[in-house]
């Protein structure tokens, strides 16, 4: 029982990091050997409120360990689709950009609570991430 609670926490610091970093922290000797291993695919959609694909929006995944490489962020496409090409084994949660930033929010739904363990060479199809403009909304103002 205490591991997922230790993963969501891990998960969390690792997101609470990554919104308050510039950038990426520089990468380690371990980050680049773990770069050398195949990349695990994560294919995906993001909708809104209502189901309906968000078109335009940027998808980053945010690893949970300092010894992984940050990746560039996909773009939606007009379906809301996406995919990343991630160094593995690692953990990931994701941040869904409108605009120039991300907004994290107590929703159940957010993306920052969606975590995938990827293996070396997996392909993870339909992750579903949820724009919340009417949770951003209320966050912005």
């Amino acid at each position: 029982m205490r591991r997922p609670i230790r993963r969501a926490a891990a998960a969390f610091l690792a997101l609470a990091c990554a919104t308050a970093c510039a950038g990426p922290p520089p990468p380690t000797d371990a980050a680049k050997r773990l770069a050398q291993n195949p990349k695990a695919v994560v294919l995906g959609r993001v909708t809104d409120e209502e189901g309906r694909p968000v078109a335009g929006v940027r998808v980053q995944a945010i690893p949970g360990g300092r010894d992984v490489f940050w990746h560039e962020p996909a773009t939606t496409d007009a379906d809301g689709r996406f995919r990343l090409a991630l160094d593995a084994p690692a953990e990931y949660v994701f941040l869904v950009y409108e605009g120039p930033r991300a907004v994290l929010t107590d929703d159940p739904r957010d993306p920052a609570r969606v975590c995938v363990s990827l293996l070396p060479g997996d392909q993870r199809d339909g992750i579903v991430l949820t724009l919340l403009r009417k949770k951003r909304k209320e966050v912005e103002e």
